[in-house]
């Protein structure tokens, strides 16, 4: 079986309310936007689905070039070692934007075809993981707390909050807010966004250090990219300086990457993003180097529902992944309930989110929805 053709379809989703991410500040977002995959195979009926983050139309453009298309068509769906090769080569060649979402849309046939969720053609190691909140915006102390509550009445058992301020204080200030309202209900993560911050504040590695000890004494489970994604040396420190566990990884690139990141100990944890990183394969691979050097494996899954389906296919395979990323901050997002989805993946009242089952990346997407909101 082949892979006959490959579709991009640009789309601007709407949001059900404005969105602003801590990490653009001073931007709204009411759109959702980004690039939806479809492989199409020679065999009628075999169709796999992918997503690619955008904020233009470069992934369309890159895929429909002559490059891609005499490297991919045609090339034999199983063959993932060699597609992985090729996009690499694509990427590293021509200086453009990843196309790992490919990778995933073909793991999603591949699934189809052989009638089995794609975790359990690669290991099948888990069929529930807890989920962790993973909210987005900056709020007052009192709206954290809130959310968090909101949460936990939901049935997470962990949420992650965002900071974003040059005062010290100002950031531990929400994250005491929230312990003192969920007590020891709730593990709590904290995300600095360091790694590609593209305006300020701009953390030192004294900054980064002091919050790691001041959020120690409030029992954070780990604080999540502190300093810039180069900064080895320092990440290596920092880790090796502070009992708080260090995590990270989610616009990093590719196999050997994140095995210099874990052969480094920049990390406690690896965070790699399933569309963005490297896709299905090259993320088990991570995934395992990991688990062999003691670490967790928690990828990056905020945006959206074939991300998040894609990351729980990969988290069922292997055994070192302890949590799944739930990208929510009502009304704004909830990447469960992603509309490009036909059915939700769901949160149990323990905590935990059910490892999709049905084929491929066990979800079905509706596809009059994506066509409404193509650019």
């Amino acid at each position: 079986m082949k892979i006959a053709s490959v579709e991009f379809f640009p789309v601007s989703l709407p949001l059900p309310a404005p969105f602003h991410p801590a990490w653009f500040p001073n931007v709204t977002q009411k759109t959702a936007d980004g690039t939806f995959i479809k492989v199409h195979t020679d065999e009628e009926g075999i169709t796999g689905y992918g997503w690619q983050n955008s904020f233009g139309s470069e992934i369309k453009i890159v895929g429909e070039s002559r490059v891609f298309k005499d490297l991919v068509l045609g090339t034999d769906l199983f063959s993932t070692e060699r597609l992985v090769r090729i996009l690499s080569g694509i990427t590293y060649s021509m200086n453009t934007v990843d196309l790992w979402g490919v990778e995933v849309a073909v793991w999603d046939a591949i699934g189809k075809v052989c009638k089995q969720p794609i975790h359990k053609l690669l290991g099948g190691a888990k069929d529930r993981v807890m989920a962790y909140a993973s909210t987005g915006m900056l709020k007052t102390p009192e709206g954290h707390a809130a959310d968090a509550q909101k949460y936990l009445d939901m049935g997470f058992r962990a949420i992650k909050i965002r900071v974003h301020s040059n005062d010290l204080e100002k950031d531990i200030a929400p994250i005491k807010a929230v312990r003192d309202a969920v007590q020891d209900d709730m593990k709590i993560m904290v995300d600095a966004n360091q790694a590609a911050t593209l305006s300020g504040p701009f953390w030192t590695y004294r900054r980064a250090l002091e919050t790691a000890r001041a959020l120690e004494k409030l029992n954070v489970y780990w604080l999540e990219e502190p300093l810039f994604h180069a900064a080895h040396d320092e990440l290596a420190k920092l880790a090796e300086e502070v009992d708080i566990q260090i995590a990270g990884g989610e616009d990093e690139n590719g196999f050997f990457r994140f095995k210099d990141l874990i052969e480094r100990n920049c990390f406690d944890i690896i965070q790699g993003d399933v569309c963005a990183s490297g896709g299905i394969l090259q993320l088990k691979k991570v995934a395992t180097l990991a688990g062999a050097a003691g670490k967790q494996f928690v990828p990056h899954s905020f945006d959206g529902g074939i991300t998040l389906a894609a990351a729980l296919q990969v988290i069922g395979a292997v055994p070192n992944a302890s949590f799944v990323e739930y990208g929510i901050d009502l009304p704004s997002v909830d990447s469960g309930k992603d509309p490009m989805m036909k059915k939700p993946i769901e949160i149990s009242k323990d905590g935990y989110v059910k490892i999709p089952d049905s084929p491929g990346l066990g979800i079905e997407i509706d596809d009059s929805y994506v066509d409404r909101y193509r650019v």
